[in-house]
């Protein structure tokens, strides 16, 4: 390994292993600024004079959970303000929080549970306090339990304080600043009516039971900006965790850039003009899909009859009539996941009509139902060469290609279905798409483009 300087390669995929692991967090390459500075800090700070030294240090010595903890400090210090991304604190006012009180208050229930999860300096789990405080005028007469947790011990003390700057309270509707804050000179010291409500825990996402009070039957857990630091699989698992924590018909807020479109199926996304969120309902708990699974394309059942294959497909031969029902039989097996019988129905209709879009489409689906992202790839390109312009197929490899961290790849994909969508009306239809308007297909995909703009 180098002496301290810059980072190999060699070096670089050691951390990157051991931090994922650790903490979840992972890093995509070796010229992340936040990753090489911390690195060097804490290796002066211990006298490491190695990247090797440090790393072993890390790894094998007996107080280097006190040395990681200090390290993640400064890894996860995150940019936050009180009602960040204010779409979602007027969905949250305005729709979420009425709906769970009128819900709660039918069965005789005066109890809130909500977790902010990576909450940093407590501005988000303050904030929603504050709507709680001007949504429910009876919040007194109820039992709330409002949880805050992160990795970073520096920030949690910091939230235990409670005091902030003008920038922190910069975007609070007008007149909540006087109404919630005390000022000191430069300073904005939050209520202790509002700082009571909040119970901040050191918790490590990735590592941790969800055993704190607050966590496991919560009507809200928030998590935004988080797991766009996660590894895939590290974030695959913790949607689960939280899919399995909330209570029946409880809501999941996400980041604005982050989606759970190749992560799971369980949750229904509801979709608001100004932002969506995700909703556990009991019909994902009886369903198939109610554990995440790895990022597959949607197989639509509806809509591939022969009327609209006829409808939809101008450019090449039409689907003859006796060759429907094996189409529809197998899109029932693979949504019976029998996909290799599938993939034989489909396999036999192509010999005889090659160039049929929609038995390319659902065998390339299949070939991502199984795993196979090569192959999957390859009759994606297929459909595009028959159809140029059907945004689903360039949405499809996108996600194949994040799914491989081929971020580059899959930029490029999503770029191309954001230039097709954006000459649609947003409520038309999207070919190939499961319930998919345009308008929100667009949404994703330019989420997608933010969130891997912001990783690079």
């Amino acid at each position: 390994m180098n002496r301290a300087g810059k980072l190999s390669e060699e070096d670089f995929l050691l951390f990157q292993e051991f931090l994922k692991e650790e903490t979840g967090l992972y890093f995509e390459n070796k010229e992340d600024h936040v990753l090489c500075g911390a690195l060097l800090e804490r290796m002066k700070k211990k006298g490491h004079g190695s990247y090797e030294e440090y790393y072993h240090y890390l790894k094998y010595h007996s107080e280097s959970r006190f040395e990681l903890r200090e390290l993640l400090n400064l890894l996860t210090t995150g940019e936050t303000f009180f009602f960040r991304n204010m779409p979602q604190f007027q969905v949250l006012m305005r729709d979420v929080l009425p709906e769970i009180i009128e819900r709660k208050r039918k069965v005789g229930d005066h109890s809130l549970k909500i977790w902010s999860a990576g909450c940093s300096k407590g501005d988000e789990a303050f904030s929603v306090v504050i709507a709680i405080m001007e949504v429910l005028p009876d919040y007194k007469d109820w039992n709330i339990v409002i949880l805050g947790t992160d990795v970073n011990r520096n920030v949690l003390i910091s939230a235990r304080e409670a005091i902030y700057t003008a920038r922190d309270v910069g975007e609070l509707p007008e007149g909540y600043v006087e109404k919630y804050f005390t000022r000191k000179g430069s300073d904005y010291r939050l209520n202790p009516e509002v700082k009571s409500l909040v119970k901040f825990e050191y918790h490590n996402l990735s590592k941790d039971s969800f055993g704190l009070e607050g966590m496991m039957g919560a009507d809200i857990i928030f998590c935004r900006n988080v797991t766009i630091y996660f590894h895939f699989e590290t974030t695959k698992e913790l949607i689960s965790k939280f899919y399995d924590a909330l209570s029946d018909g409880g809501f999941l807020f996400l980041g604005h850039a982050e989606t759970l479109w190749q992560i799971t199926h369980s949750f229904q996304t509801i979709e608001y003009p100004e932002t969506f969120i995700y909703k556990k309902t009991l019909k994902a708990v009886n369903s198939k899909e109610n554990k995440p699974k790895q990022y597959k394309p949607t197989i639509d059942t509806t809509g591939f009859g022969l009327e609209k294959i006829q409808e939809s497909v101008t450019e090449i031969k039409i689907k003859p009539v006796e060759e429907d029902a094996d189409f529809l039989k197998a899109v029932i097996l693979a949504n019976q996941e029998k996909y290799e019988e599938a993939i034989a129905i489909v396999s036999d209709m192509l010999k005889k009509d090659k160039l049929n879009v929609e038995s390319n489409f659902l065998l390339a689906t299949l070939q991502c139902k199984q795993g196979k992202m090569a192959e999957a790839e390859q009759w994606f390109r297929r459909v595009i060469y028959l159809v140029t312009d059907e945004p689903m197929v360039y949405f499809n490899l996108g996600n194949i290609y994040a799914s491989q961290n081929k971020f580059v790849k899959a930029v490029l994909e999503f770029k191309n279905a954001v230039n097709l969508l954006k000459n649609k009306k947003a409520d038309e239809p999207v070919r190939f798409g499961e319930d998919f308007t345009a308008g929100l297909l667009l949404q994703i995909c330019k989420r997608q483009l933010e969130l891997f703009e912001k990783k690079h």
